[in-house]
């Protein structure tokens, strides 16, 4: 999982302006299987992005690739099954 929140100095218009090559390059990389679900909370300035990929390297390659990264700061969070769930 990833999570980025947007630089402090980032602006409404900042994003406004990116939001149709973001979601262009989102769709690609859904259909590659390299990005799930992405939830946003404006209240908290914060995207979370669903990443697959082996490694945090991989998942960063993923990510850069969205015009978004530069108005963010990204961090990764390796996810692991619920309890009881069968690996």
């Amino acid at each position: 999982m990833a999570v980025a929140v947007f630089k402090p100095e980032v602006t409404v218009d900042n994003i406004r302006e990116l939001i149709p090559a973001e979601m262009a390059q989102a769709k690609i990389l859904e259909e590659e299987g390299k990005l799930g679900a992405i939830k946003v909370s404006m209240a908290r300035r914060t995207v979370f992005l669903e990443t697959f990929a082996d490694n945090e390297a991989g998942a960063m390659k993923s990510i850069s690739s969205l015009p978004f990264i530069k108005l963010w700061d990204v961090d990764f969070f390796p996810i692991t099954p619920a309890a009881g769930v069968a690996l």
